[in-house]
């Protein structure tokens, strides 16, 4: 009897010295272990589940950075670029004037500094109000599961968005990143990151004012519907541009 529970306890030892481990959250030995894994990207790069590894792990438009699948710049040096225009933030851009200030004390009284011009209140004011017609819930962009990357109608939408906040010359605004109520509150915190900055530089590509645009993420905090369904959760995996000064309740 003893030996045939040792000759059982062997064969055990065996058995499970022949099954391989499962891989630990976010962790990889291909990209076929990160593809049930939810929360993180399906590409094994070094061992973690990424977005991408490579500029063909992006779809058309984009390029893999650190990881993450950006809008492709249109420039990455000055020569890239036409005589008098310089490349700022991966974009051509005409020679830039010398700024009118830094800050609303260089501005004098009832006047404030916007985007390096000084301006009165009424007109910044003006140009927030104008601003807040571009984006908001009505012209929100969304994002597959576990996606930060823009399909077609979004940047259709960014489009349109660009055009009205370039028209609304010294506005500030603010792209927020959305995420749907699955996943820790971490991750989606992240997940909405990188959703914001997405839009945010998809909109400067588009010859939005780099120093007027800035990111945030309320991750699953702010959702539009409450529902436990994919339609309700498609709906809160957002990327939503908003005048500051604007509602954002």
């Amino acid at each position: 009897m003893r030996r045939g529970l040792v000759l059982s306890l062997s064969v055990t030892a065996l058995f499970l010295a022949g099954c391989p481990s499962k891989p630990k959250t976010g962790e990889c030995k291909s990209s076929d272990d990160c593809k049930e894994q939810q929360g993180y990207g399906k590409i094994c790069v070094q061992g973690r589940c990424q977005e991408c590894g490579a500029d063909n792990d992006c779809q058309a438009g984009f390029v893999c950075r650190q990881n993450k699948c950006t809008p492709r710049p249109e420039c990455s040096q000055d020569a890239d670029c036409g005589a008098g225009k310089t490349c700022r933030e991966g974009r051509c851009t005409a020679a830039a004037a010398q700024a009118e200030c830094e800050s609303d004390a260089q501005c004098g009284p009832g006047r404030g500094c916007e985007s390096g011009r000084c301006v009165t209140r009424q007109a910044s004011a003006d140009a927030s109000a104008a601003a807040a017609a571009c984006g908001g819930e009505d012209n929100a962009v969304h994002f597959g599961f576990d996606k930060a990357d823009l399909d077609a109608p979004a940047r259709t939408t960014l489009e349109k968005v660009a055009g009205c906040l370039k028209a609304a010359k010294g506005a500030r605004i603010t792209v927020e990143g959305h995420c749907d109520q699955r996943g820790t509150t971490e991750y989606n915190l992240h997940l909405g990151e990188r959703r914001a900055e997405s839009v945010r530089k998809y909109l400067l590509n588009l010859g939005v004012d780099a120093k007027a645009v800035k990111a945030t993420s309320y991750g699953k905090e702010r959702p539009v519907c409450s529902e436990a369904s994919e339609d309700c959760w498609s709906k809160n995996r957002r990327g939503v541009v908003k005048a500051e000064g604007a509602d954002r309740s």
